[in-house]
């Protein structure tokens, strides 16, 4: 059964903001740092963490990875002197991943331009009220595609 024309164009606008964004992000900011994409979003997800640590669990989920990936990232990344894993002291079968000098240097390499692509594409593209807007509709978007609603 083909989509309904109103599924079909809200479909294609979330998918085709996501596509756009994501792309421009790539070749304008992350490939230029010599980054692969999933390593500067584990980085930048760490940057924005509280005490720039967080669980490798607690990756899996905002990555949308399986902790068999997240592990092989994770090697990468500290084989490159990005981050460390250390005992997390609250579950003794946990680690915390930390980010480490040089991680938050390529997280700020990339920064100036990852924020002028979110400038263009969001900030001088929406007023102040569109923005309110976008960032409830997508998150009562984000909660039905979990189940949460």
């Amino acid at each position: 059964m083909p989509l309904e024309p109103v599924r079909m164009r809200a479909t294609a606008a979330i998918l085709g903001a996501h596509i756009a964004i994501g792309a421009a992000l790539d070749s304008e900011a992350i490939d230029p740092s010599g980054l692969d994409p999933t390593t500067a979003d584990l980085l930048l997800r760490l940057h924005l963490a509280e005490g720039n640590k967080l669980r490798a669990v607690d990756l899996c989920h905002q990555l949308m990875k399986s902790p068999s990936h997240i592990s092989r990232l994770l090697d990468r990344a500290e084989a490159d002197g990005l981050v460390r894993r250390e005992p997390d002291p609250d579950d003794r079968r946990a680690h915390r991943v930390v980010l480490l000098g040089p991680g938050a240097a390529a997280v700020e390499s990339f920064s100036p331009a990852f924020d002028a692509v979110i400038d263009r594409a969001i900030f001088d593209s929406l007023s102040s009220k569109e923005i309110d807007t976008l960032v409830a509709l997508l998150g009562r978007v984000e909660a039905g595609a979990r189940g949460d609603c």
